[in-house]
């Protein structure tokens, strides 16, 4: 059965560019499929063996409705593929349809919240961690007023900022597509400074970690549990993309359109961007509470 998935797999990769991380995904969990089907013949495959593994991985690892939709898309996509290319005769995906998803709504830090965590930088006593306050603060203050996702940053390179222009160019987004955001003047100081330090430019990332190679996620993500529990806001469960939530919310409260917000965050439809409708109406519901 391997055999079809590499298939498959070719597939994405050369006719749909998929990213080396949506391959790792999709073959962990088309394997996980197979060993637990243990078929010999890929016809012999119906919808009730896919229901069967469905309720099978639901139990076991316990996923959410969200993470069981998304193993359903890939059976959609693979069985399709199969069924398009003529090795299956029927597809035994076709029936299935996801759960339907609650309205989960996304966390954000309040205004408070938010300035007592991007001056968490100023305040960290650790001398192993001093000489990177800059950087940290301008990493933290670009998520919360760009909306990144945590690879964007991640990837972002020095000639990917415009500082003249005040603008970024995400060019390695989740959808694989590039889009413009203009820069708040608080996040140009601090690129300002930060370029002054990393002069003469070694390294084009725009971000480099401690071994002066790009910086990793796990470091990311302990940098944001340091500064978080700096900030006293441990227990509240907030990670790195609370900080995207925070920046779709803060504009939103502003009065910024919905299709501007849409095209800000990377957002394939509106309907993503939609669910902070949901954030700002708790919001208005805790305004009145507080009278």
């Amino acid at each position: 059965m391997k055999i079809f998935i590499d298939y498959f797999l070719n597939y994405l990769q050369t006719e749909k560019d998929a990213a080396k991380s949506t391959i790792h995904k999709y073959r962990a969990d088309l394997e996980r499929l197979f060993n637990y089907l243990q078929v010999t013949d890929i016809n012999e495959i119906n919808q009730n063996h896919l229901r069967d593994y469905l309720n099978h991985i639901r139990q076991t690892y316990n996923y959410t409705s969200s993470s069981i939709a998304n193993k359903i898309n890939i059976l959609h996509h693979f069985f399709r593929f199969l069924h398009n290319s003529g090795y299956i005769s029927t597809n035994p995906a076709i029936l299935i349809r996801p759960p339907r998803n609650k309205v989960k709504i996304p966390k954000v830090l309040n205004e408070i919240e938010l300035e007592k965590f991007l001056k968490a930088p100023d305040h960290n006593t650790d001398t192993r961690f001093k000489k990177y306050a800059l950087r940290d603060k301008l990493i933290f203050t670009m998520f919360a007023y760009t909306g990144l996702r945590r690879t964007e940053l991640i990837n972002l390179n020095w000639n990917d900022i415009n500082l003249g222009n005040k603008y970024l160019i995400v060019r390695k987004s989740k959808n694989r597509s590039q889009r413009i955001i203009p820069l708040h003047d608080r996040v140009i100081s601090l690129l300002e400074k930060y370029l002054s330090e990393r002069l003469p430019l070694k390294n084009n990332a725009l971000f480099i970690g401690r071994t002066g190679e790009r910086i990793h996620h796990n470091s990311l993500k302990n940098l944001f549990d340091r500064y978080i529990k700096i900030s006293g806001l441990s227990g509240k469960c907030y990670t790195i993309h609370t900080l995207r939530h925070t920046f779709a919310t803060r504009l939103l409260n502003k009065n910024v359109s919905l299709v501007n917000i849409k095209n800000l965050m990377g957002h394939r439809s509106l309907e993503s961007t939609q669910i902070y409708l949901h954030v700002t109406g708790k919001e208005l519901v805790d305004s009145i509470n507080s009278l």
